[in-house]
């Protein structure tokens, strides 16, 4: 059975729960804007309760790696995207996103359209 909780729902149980959701660095920074960002990126997490919790590639909905009866950890993975990427710490046992984290991709220097201009002397 599938529990759809309303955002209100999920805000207060989030809240009683006191989870902690985070990526470290939270920010990718590439040298050119539309380039690929490469980082290795740990994903914490902690909760008052124990339970079985999941993180999920939000996007793309898959499973990046799975707890049972635990009340906190640490995932670590290398980071490559080009766009923010976000993640979800899901309860599994009731099937409900309690926290959301993302990796955000910044840039040195902003793309630019150069003309090339050939010269024949």
């Amino acid at each position: 059975m599938t529990v759809i909780a309303s955002q209100e729902a999920l805000q207060d149980r989030t809240n009683k729960t006191k989870v902690n959701f985070q990526a470290k660095p939270a920010n990718c920074v590439a040298l050119r804007q539309g380039r690929t960002c490469f980082a290795t990126v740990s994903l914490s997490w902690h909760t008052a309760n124990r339970g079985h919790f999941c993180i999920y590639e939000k996007a793309s909905n898959k499973v990046m790696q799975c707890w049972n009866n635990s009340q906190g950890n640490t995932l670590q993975f290398e980071f490559e995207s080009n766009e923010k990427i976000a993640y979800q710490l899901r309860a599994t046992e009731q099937n409900i996103i309690i926290a959301e984290t993302s990796v955000d991709v910044s840039w040195v220097h902003k793309a630019t359209v150069r003309k090339r201009r050939w010269r024949l002397f």
